[in-house]
């Protein structure tokens, strides 16, 4: 039985939000004053370790993700602070070569309605930066975590959402 995509994503969002309640993202009570309003916040991050240190057990892959939905997305699914204009800059030299100008080279659903890096950018923004970042074997897209520098990550995915 296949699990569609979303369930996955809804999933993986679960999970991350709960390693975030006690990971290296919680702030202490003196830089984020909601904990002071709320004890039991002031208690989890008390327990949290220090960002880097043996106890911040959160993979590479986990705090890239939990940066997207906890630091880079508005409640509209929206990047937060991209550049378009950069990242249109940034998105013809480094991604027009694989999906075109206007993103719609690559059909991400070739059995049903067509899909385009632009859709998946608004609708499924967690697949999208996964795949950016991380890459995705199954349809040749090759890892950029390494290779393209987060800010500039984050004005691509933002001029992404932008395409048709």
């Amino acid at each position: 039985m296949k699990v569609p995509s979303k369930f996955l994503c809804g999933l993986a969002l679960a999970s991350y939000a709960f390693l975030l309640g006690v990971s290296a993202f919680a702030q202490t009570s003196q830089e984020n004053p909601a904990a002071k309003e709320n004890p039991a916040r002031e208690d989890l991050s008390k327990m949290a370790p220090a960002p880097g240190s043996q106890g911040d057990t959160l993979t590479r892959e986990d705090a890239r993700m939990a940066l997207l939905v906890y630091k880079l997305l508005d409640s509209n699914g929206k990047i937060k602070g991209a550049n378009l204009e950069r990242g249109a800059r940034l998105f013809y030299q480094n991604c027009r070569p694989c999906h075109g100008e206007d993103g719609r080279r690559v059909n991400f659903e070739p059995m049903g309605k067509p899909a385009y890096i632009g859709q998946r950018a608004r609708e499924e923004m967690p697949t999208f930066w996964h795949q950016m970042n991380f890459g995705d074997e199954e349809r040749g897209m090759e890892p950029y975590i390494d290779e393209i520098p987060l800010e500039d990550m984050i004005d691509i995915a933002g001029y992404a959402q932008t395409l048709p």
